[in-house]
Order: structure tokens, then sequence, then C-alpha cells
């Protein structure tokens, strides 16, 4: 069985160097940091590239959260969550190839899709993965989640924490809904734990 064809062909990748350079002053540091400084475009950024403003609104907020103050294995933590609920294979092989580079393995990451209650998360862990399945399933966090959050992460993190988990449920809608292929480019992607 072959893959649906996108509903969104990925626009070419020097379309999209023009519309960065042209809507960015710092172009140079956005482009290496989306991969556009002579290493393949990602898919995602290529379809949504389709509408130039909405790229130029988007990847300023997916940059800043790449390089927020979370801590990495936190931040992916939570994109591997939101990939597992909305059921999205492109962020899923993306962000597993991430967190397997800071040291989250498959093991790891076998838990965190099974979900907080599986056995070996620490507390940290299981507090993050309930927040992101309440905001899923309830758009707001309980009050115990609340206070456990309050005792890891400041203000300005819990904010991010929550933007980080809207923003990358909102990533999934486009993914799924245009059908962004993975990149080929992608070495050994993992596939979406059932």
């Amino acid at each position: 069985m072959t893959d649906p064809q996108p509903r969104i062909a990925p626009l070419d990748p020097a379309r999209i160097r023009d519309l960065v350079e042209r809507r960015f002053p710092d172009a140079e540091q956005l482009l290496t940091a989306a991969g556009l400084d002579g290493r393949p475009v990602l898919n995602v950024l290529a379809t949504l590239a389709a509408s130039p403003t909405l790229l130029a609104a988007l990847f300023p907020l997916l940059d800043r959260l790449g390089r927020g103050t979370l801590p990495d294995r936190d931040r992916e933590t939570v994109v591997l969550r939101v990939a597992r609920h909305t059921r999205s294979a492109y962020e899923w092989a993306h962000h597993a190839r991430f967190a397997d580079q800071l040291g989250l393995t498959g093991e790891d990451r076998a838990r965190i899709a099974a979900g907080p209650d599986a056995a070996g998360h620490t507390d940290r862990t299981r507090t993050l993965l309930r927040a992101v399945d309440e905001l899923h399933r309830d758009s707001a966090l309980g009050d115990d989640t609340w206070q456990a959050l309050t005792g890891l992460y400041t203000e300005p993190q819990i904010l991010e924490l929550l933007t980080l988990v809207g923003l990358y449920t909102l990533v999934a809608y486009v993914l799924n809904s245009c059908r962004v292929p993975l990149d080929a480019w992608l070495p050994d992607p993992e596939p979406l734990p059932g």
C-alpha cells in the first residue's frame, strides 16, 4: 500500500528561502535553525510556505519554543506525547530523533507513548505527561497538575509549556490534514507507536 498523496504539495526550497529572507532581518540565523542552510528543507515548512503569511507567523514561534527555557528533554517529552495524541507520524518521527539525541531511549519513548501511568516514569515525566493528557482531554490543566507544575517550573515556563502543547497540536492538525509526507532524507524514521 502506498502513502496517500499530499493534499498541498511542499513548496520548492528556493522559494522558501526567498520568503524567509524577505520577512526577517536575521534571516540567516532563522534559515540555519530551520535546516535551510544547505541541508534539506523540512516538508512541514515547505507545506506551510504555501501560505507565506502563515509561515512568517508560525516559524518564529516554532523557533522560539525550540530554543526556549524548558529543559530539552522535557520539551521533547511533551512534543512526543502530543504526537501520540494527535496520531502525527511526522511529528513523532522527527521528535523521536531529537529525543534520541538527548538520551531518551526507545524504551523511554515507548513509556511516553503508553502514558503517565506506565511503570518507570520519574515524577517529573509523569507530571508532564498528565499535563499533556489533561490539555488534550479537557483543554485545561487540573488543580493537582497545576500544583505539581508550579513545583517544577517558573510561571513563564508553565506558559511556555502550555504554548508548546497548543502549537504542536496545531502543527499536527496541519501535518495530518495536508498529508505532509515524511522527509525522504530522514534516516530510519521511528514509527508512531500503536
